[in-house]
């Protein structure tokens, strides 16, 4: 389905009540990288996307997002059970509508297991959160789709 031209008004994800492991992980990069590659997913189906301004009323469409849990796991669980434990997990949840009330959710959660020697716990949580972003995109877009 094509929305090019639907102004869309995509709220800042949401750390209110995230479950966020107490790591040495820089967690707003995280953030930033979510939300660049849902603005670039969304932006390429054609939407017309812009940030809240206070004052000015939303778009014709409305998406809202939260972080539900951001874990940059254990390295050394990765290196010693790659495949079972201490995994980099970014999930996130929201909410799609117009500007009066909400018609759809999205819910996604990005998973990564492995890395040379356990793996660099940043950038695994980074592409955690890229696999979110994408998984958020679609739904996104099928709630759209559907409505």
């Amino acid at each position: 389905m094509d929305f090019r031209g639907k102004l869309c008004t995509l709220y800042p994800i949401s750390w209110q009540g995230a479950a966020v492991a107490p790591k040495q992980v820089d967690f707003n990069a995280v953030a930033q990288t979510f939300q660049g590659i849902l603005v670039g997913e969304l932006g390429r189906a054609g939407l017309d996307l812009r940030m809240p301004v206070a004052g000015t009323p939303d778009g014709e469409l409305v998406i809202h997002g939260q972080i539900v849990r951001a874990d940059p796991g254990s390295r050394l669980m990765r290196w010693l059970f790659t495949w079972f434990a201490g995994a980099a997990v970014f999930e996130v949840e929201g909410q799609v509508g117009d500007a009066s009330a909400p018609f759809g959710g999205f819910h996604a959660k990005g998973t990564r297991r492995a890395g040379i020697g356990g793996g660099d716990s940043q950038q695994l949580l980074n592409d955690a959160a890229k696999l979110a972003a994408q998984e958020s995109a679609r739904q996104i877009l099928a709630a759209l789709a559907a409505h």
